[in-house]
């Protein structure tokens, strides 16, 4: 099998338990929505925007630079070395970074919520935060070795775990925000103790002074592009709170909880595969022709997934929440292209990630995210809650050139511009057709249909209690049900464009990869 079926192969294989995660958290959406209601999402995501700084920190990018250092060691000691290095190196950031705020949680809480009662909720997140990034960087050794089976049977069995656990604290028992944190603390240790077993029994625990300062070098010149970056990504919240209120910001986080799925469910699946498989063949001959031809792949497949969500989002927001968070759908269809962006340019920052300029990211997120803050502002001013949206996609996109620019610099690739723009164009084309549309002439029938459904259903067992209360919902609002479908069924007239992409790929040459590559 060629670089290109493994790495979709793999990328199916992690995505798993992302999608099953993804469609179990659709299911809980309308009981979470009804439950917290637009102010208890608010504290959810002041909670996320304060603390997740620290993932952004260290997660990704220490992830990243043990598989990068992992693939520049010459013996398989050393290889070990940079895994059990990195491992405890992101033991000991994680444990600093937390440490502060744990102490100062009351304080913390009277900031952003104006009382101390949600002080319990910051120390819980941060303890697992330091428990998930850990197990993040011990799941390398996964990565590098594409076992991905194993990884996604551990996600799996988090999911199983997590899903079990809300359900019974949140929906069940009604414990309220606290329900949600301890699951997620739960499943992080579960997980990250089972990454950890394997990644010591493999490769040890040891330490080495000298694969750590590359670790270091490596990791740091992105910290504080990181942290300005995370800064304009979440003053939105902060804007809108003082602009809006926290109930503008718990719409805006209904908004932001859709695109991220398009991560979810392709991107980060996609780069656990890629990642380790783009630095191993990078030197070889043909390797650029091959990671451009996988880059239009990529993006065929942002485009066709950001398309069905853009398109069914309205009629997803409208069957599974209460109205206050309708308004959120224009919202998140701006943010599913700001999301498109940011993974291409993801993408096409490999020559600036395999020459280890990672300073050069830091430098544009610095240079562009104070003018996000001011646009950010003046949008939201002008525009509301949607302005936060429009300010970030602005931002993406003039970020996307000039990574794209740099990193070609440092490792050319022959980019595919006209397969590439005649996916864009198609997709923006579909998009504008189909936003909107009514489907006035099969909605009497489907509608009949839907209502036989669910009378069927209402005369289950399971009619009583949450579930009884969501089957009625879903009566009511049959009318965005038909349209949800119907909206999926006419986005998948973008697969008219998978020949395009499923063409035969350039050869690499003088690897075990010849032949011709096929999606």
């Amino acid at each position: 099998m060629g670089v290109s079926g493994q790495t979709f192969k793999h990328a199916a294989i992690y995505s798993i338990a992302n999608v099953l995660g993804g469609l179990a958290s659709f299911l809980l959406l309308p009981f979470y929505a009804h439950l917290f209601r637009a102010e208890g999402y608010g504290v959810i995501a002041l909670i996320d925007t304060s603390l997740g700084m620290f993932t952004v920190l260290l997660s990704g990018g220490l992830q990243m630079a043990i598989i990068r250092i992992y693939h520049e060691e010459d013996n398989s000691s050393q290889k070990s070395l940079s895994i059990a290095t990195g491992v405890r190196l992101v033991w000991c950031l994680a444990f600093l970074l937390a440490f502060v705020p744990i102490i100062f949680s009351r304080p913390l809480s009277e900031f952003l919520f104006g009382t101390e009662q949600y002080y319990s909720l910051i120390i819980i997140a941060l303890v697992t935060f330091v428990i998930d990034v850990a197990g993040q960087s011990a799941s390398a050794v996964q990565i590098i070795r594409q076992q991905s089976v194993l990884f996604s049977s551990i996600g799996l069995v988090r999911l199983v775990v997590g899903l079990s656990l809300n359900v019974w604290l949140v929906v069940i028992l009604q414990v309220g925000l606290i329900g949600f944190f301890l699951s997620s603390l739960v499943t992080a240790v579960l997980s990250s103790a089972a990454f950890h077993f394997i990644a010591i029994k493999e490769h040890g625990f040891g330490f080495d002074q000298r694969i750590a300062e590359k670790l270091v070098r490596f990791q740091l010149p992105l910290m504080p592009g990181e942290v300005i970056s995370f800064m304009g990504r979440q003053a939105d919240r902060i804007q809108v709170r003082a602009l809006v209120g926290l109930e503008g910001v718990g719409i805006l986080e209904m908004a932001y909880k859709f695109p991220p799925l398009l991560n979810l469910f392709i991107n980060i699946p996609f780069r656990r595969a890629w990642n380790t498989k783009s630095m191993e063949i990078a030197e070889q001959d043909g390797a650029p022709e091959v990671i451009a031809s996988m880059f239009t792949r990529f993006l065929y497949l942002n485009m066709f997934a950001g398309l069905l969500l853009a398109l069914t989002i309205q009629d997803i927001l409208k069957v599974m929440t209460p109205s206050e968070f309708w308004p959120a759908g224009r919202i998140a269809q701006i943010e599913i292209m700001t999301t498109i962006l940011t993974a291409c340019g993801m993408y096409l920052s490999f020559g600036i990630l395999y020459r280890k300029q990672t300073k050069i990211l830091s430098t544009v997120r610095i240079v562009l995210v104070p003018l996000k803050l001011v646009l950010g502002w003046v949008f939201i001013v002008r525009w509301g809650l949607a302005g936060a949206a429009v300010s970030a996609l602005i931002i993406e996109l003039t970020s996307l050139g000039w990574i794209a620019v740099k990193g070609h610099s440092f490792y050319p690739l022959p980019l595919e511009y006209a397969k590439i723009v005649a996916i864009v164009l198609y997709a923006a084309f579909l998009f504008v057709l189909l936003d909107g549309t009514t489907y006035e002439i099969v909605m009497p029938m489907a509608e009949r249909l839907v209502s036989d459904v669910v009378q069927a259903m209402q005369l289950m067992p399971m009619e009583k209690g949450n579930i009884g209360r969501m089957i009625e919902l879903l009566h009511e609002r049959r009318e965005h049900v038909i349209s949800f479908v119907l909206n999926c069924l006419s986005g998948l007239s973008f697969l008219a464009l998978f020949p395009l992409v499923r063409g035969p790929q350039p050869l690499l040459k003088g690897s075990q990869n010849v032949g011709v590559i096929k999606v």
